[in-house]
């Protein structure tokens, strides 16, 4: 879980005062939910109509986006939470991107193309490398500024519920590893359906609850990242919000390029490595691999 910062003297009472509880935004309240995990004080919990798994309690929006603002939550120390090690490990985020456009590439040549949730820009590189005209939106104050050394005001702040961006200026928008961050999904959808041309498409890739690495982890399965992920979106459910205006292309099983040394870490929680633990580390970051991580791509086409 997060290390949360808040104000209050008393940060039990500040993080209970920052919490709010929701129900399913597809079907509402009406059809309850089931513990699924309990990470106390937040519970993972499935719908009992659709089985959209969320979160709830979860933080609220204003206090999430305080911390994303944050530079600790792409430098955090402890392995885990928030993207640590996330800015150290750039070629093997390009690879993975590269092997996404991959996807893309057999529905939709090189185009004009936005990444919702940029970060440093790391889809940006490999999209660009392959001719797109690239733009990146991210909430993070730190991240942009990060991106923007590279791409400069193609990079701009915020959300793409109320970014200014004109109707219909992109031919595909991607959502890797963002989706499951997404505060009001429905609302998003509309958003990115605004802003994308007829025959674009959308390209999302979030952590699967259905996957059969969850269900083997358990507790301990990588993307339970709390407070962060708040929606776990399986086909099934995926398939219910993306009916109306959409064409499902394909869902498939997703991963990530990343090297033993990161896997090793994630796995075992280490936060300060030393000694032989250390040495061990930097000989497997020498190594990368292909990772089922448990994800899902999904990409659509908007009608």
């Amino acid at each position: 879980m997060t290390n949360l910062r808040f104000a209050s003297s008393d940060p039990s009472t500040s993080l209970r005062t920052s919490l709010e509880t929701v129900s399913c935004p597809i079907c509402g309240p009406v059809p309850g939910t089931t513990l699924r995990q309990d990470f106390d004080p937040f519970r993972v919990v499935t719908c009992n109509q659709c089985g959209l798994v969320f979160l709830s309690p979860r933080l609220t929006e204003q206090a999430i986006l305080k911390l994303y603002a944050d530079e600790a939550y792409y430098v955090s120390e402890v392995a885990g939470q928030g993207y640590d090690e996330y800015l150290e490990v750039r070629p093997n985020w390009i690879r993975t991107f590269t092997r996404r456009l991959g996807e893309i590439g057999k529905y939709q040549k090189p185009c004009r193309a936005l990444d919702i949730g940029c970060g440093p820009g790391f889809f940006l590189e490999a999209a660009q490398a392959k001719g797109y005209d690239v733009h990146g939106l991210d909430p993070s104050d730190y991240i942009v500024k990060v991106a923007r050394k590279k791409f400069g005001d193609r990079i701009q702040h915020g959300v793409i519920e109320t970014a200014d961006y004109p109707a219909e200026e992109f031919d595909l928008v991607v959502a890797f590893d963002t989706f499951e961050h997404v505060y009001h999904p429905l609302k998003w959808l509309d958003a990115t359906r605004r802003v994308l041309k007829t025959g674009g498409l959308l390209a999302i890739t979030t952590p699967d609850p259905s996957s059969m690495l969850a269900k083997l982890s358990g507790k301990k399965w990588v993307s339970f990242k709390l407070p962060e992920h708040v929606f776990y979106w399986s086909p099934q459910t995926i398939r219910r919000v993306l009916t109306d205006g959409w064409e499902i292309l394909e869902i498939n099983r997703a991963g990530q390029y990343a090297t033993l040394g990161f896997l090793f870490r994630r796995l075992f929680r280490i936060t300060t490595p030393n000694g032989f633990v250390l040495s061990l580390i930097n000989f497997l970051n020498k190594i990368s691999i292909y990772s089922d991580n448990g994800s899902m791509t999904v990409i659509a086409r908007k009608i």
